[in-house]
């Protein structure tokens, strides 16, 4: 059983994760130029993988005997995300998913419990990775795409 103060680290991870940037553009759609579908699909990816892994992180604390909380609603300046270009889009994501990384790595640093660390490094890994390919994508001149 992990302790009250892992339980809240991992809660913390849980709602910003489950309400970052990239789940929102999941739920909006960004304006793609002809030929960019690729890149679409590759962001689709990511956020479903993402998604994948804040479920996890539920699991993982349902399995020890801790409350899920509530996600609650996207922060508001989201809601101008919708309906903007890929190419406005991506260097945002790119921001906001190295301030994730970062709150993460401050995260993991104050965790007690080896499960707890684990799931938290299974986090960092996939983070990290997404990182580098958003900024991949982002590097891609449009027409590329």
């Amino acid at each position: 059983m992990i302790s009250d103060q892992d339980a809240a680290v991992l809660e913390g991870i849980l709602r910003r994760e489950g309400r970052s940037l990239l789940q929102y553009i999941s739920e909006a759609f960004p304006w793609i130029a002809a030929g960019t579908d690729e890149t679409l699909t590759k962001l689709q990816q990511l956020t479903r993988a993402e998604r994948d892994t804040v479920t996890a992180v539920g699991r993982f604390l349902a399995r020890q005997r801790r409350t899920v909380p509530f996600l609650g609603a996207f922060p508001m300046t989201f809601f101008s995300m919708n309906f903007v270009s890929l190419d406005y889009l991506l260097p945002r994501l790119v921001e906001t998913e190295r301030q994730a990384l970062a709150l993460l790595e401050g995260d993991r640093s104050v965790l007690r419990d080896a499960a707890a660390v684990a799931e938290v490094d299974r986090t960092l890994a996939q983070k990290r990775q997404h990182l580098h390919i958003l900024e991949a994508l982002t590097a891609t001149p449009a027409a590329a795409k």
